[in-house]
């Protein structure tokens, strides 16, 4: 009897080691990306933002965010005097192998004259190639 369950709990431990390690690489995969500005971005408006991101499938809800950092004085330089996040929750549709989204971005309290920078943020590091620079108007 003692042999039996020896041979089920190695059975067991086996198998259960498999799906992690299985399941391990689509985790911890290199992600790219990529945003772009939908429209013009206007001092007090929302603006829309496309993002798109390789290498990762399926995209998890809050795996991801994006970040939007504006600097009111017109140049990248100290301290951002705003910042919002908005978790990457979906809907993903395939872009020829990526998956593409849209989020919509508030400018409300942000000047005209201000410039930002919108970018894709995997737990608190950057995505490769996910930052777009903008002006506001």
């Amino acid at each position: 009897m003692r042999r039996v369950m020896v041979g089920c709990a190695a059975a067991t431990a086996a198998l259960v080691g498999t799906v992690v390690a299985g399941a391990a690489p689509a985790a911890a995969g290199p992600a790219s990306g990529d945003t772009d500005l939908l429209g013009a971005a206007v001092g007090g408006q929302e603006v829309d933002v496309g993002v798109t991101l390789s290498g990762v499938y399926p995209v998890v809800a809050y795996e991801f965010v994006l970040e939007n950092r504006c600097w009111f004085k017109g140049r990248y330089s100290g301290h951002y005097d705003s910042a919002e996040s908005y978790p990457l929750l979906g809907p993903w549709f395939d872009a020829g192998g990526a998956s593409y989204s849209e989020e919509t971005v508030n400018l409300n309290d942000v000047p005209s004259g201000s410039v930002c920078k919108v970018s894709i943020l995997r737990g608190t590091s950057p995505v490769k190639g996910s930052s777009t620079s903008y002006s506001v108007g």
